[in-house]
């Protein structure tokens, strides 16, 4: 197996304007009935050289993701990880290398083509054997500011996954590193940081930038899980 490299992190940092403050709500229960959901997705570094396509090793068959504390505690060896072709594979190793994890799974190398970045990883125990990382409830939404310009649309980031929601005392007091938020879409990302301007707050997530038409206003952000306890 070749050697684990450093993996170089990519750090994010916009401005929200003040912006009119709006109430956040209860998230409402879900009365879906289909089978639970995995818990976490993750979004696979952009990052390529000798031994590393778009996030995919080369040689053996591994992925980088970013090492936030959802991801450290989510992907661990024995889980199973659904690529982007849709193919799950069992994990067979992680390391931590800077601000970056390397997760090995079995079989043969796989195609970056495929499955390399932009695709998203996404973790879970055991499919097809009833054993499932449960999907969490929302536990209460946030709206999402109705801002546009050069650098947002409508409340969403146009250079990285970021979202412009209001500072309220609530929203401050949940929306933290490591914390894990659900998009109109119900897919779940980790929160990385937080950027508090006047009466907003940008709040950046673990996935490539998002489209302003699909998930910005007048559709609300969904606080699900807060970081994970040292």
């Amino acid at each position: 197996m070749p050697t684990r490299l450093a993996l170089s992190a990519l750090l994010f940092c916009a401005c929200c304007l003040g912006l009119p403050l709006a109430q956040a709500q209860t998230a409402s229960p879900s009365h879906e009935t289909s089978a639970p959901q995995p818990l976490l997705s993750s979004s696979i570094n952009d990052f390529s050289n000798e031994d590393w396509d778009r996030g995919v090793l080369r040689r053996v068959a591994g992925v980088t993701i970013p090492a936030t504390p959802a991801n450290v505690e989510g992907f661990i060896s024995g889980r199973q990880v659904q690529l982007g072709d849709g193919e799950w594979r069992a994990i067979t190793e992680v390391q931590r290398v800077g601000d970056n994890l390397a997760v090995f799974v079995e079989g043969k190398p796989l195609d970056a083509e495929a499955v390399g970045y932009p695709r998203r990883l996404v973790v879970d125990d055991a499919p097809g054997t009833g054993r499932h990382l449960q999907r969490l409830p929302g536990r209460f939404n946030t709206p999402i500011n109705d801002f546009t310009n050069q650098d947002w649309l409508k409340g969403i980031y146009r250079k990285a996954a970021g979202i412009s929601i209001p500072v309220t005392e609530r929203n401050r007091e949940e929306f933290k590193p490591g914390a894990i938020v659900r998009l109109a879409d119900g897919q779940d990302y980790a929160v990385t940081h937080v950027s508090e301007f006047g009466r907003s707050m940008g709040v950046f997530l673990d996935s490539p930038v998002l489209p302003g038409e699909k998930y910005g206003y007048p559709r609300q952000l969904t606080f699900v899980a807060p970081p994970p306890k040292p």
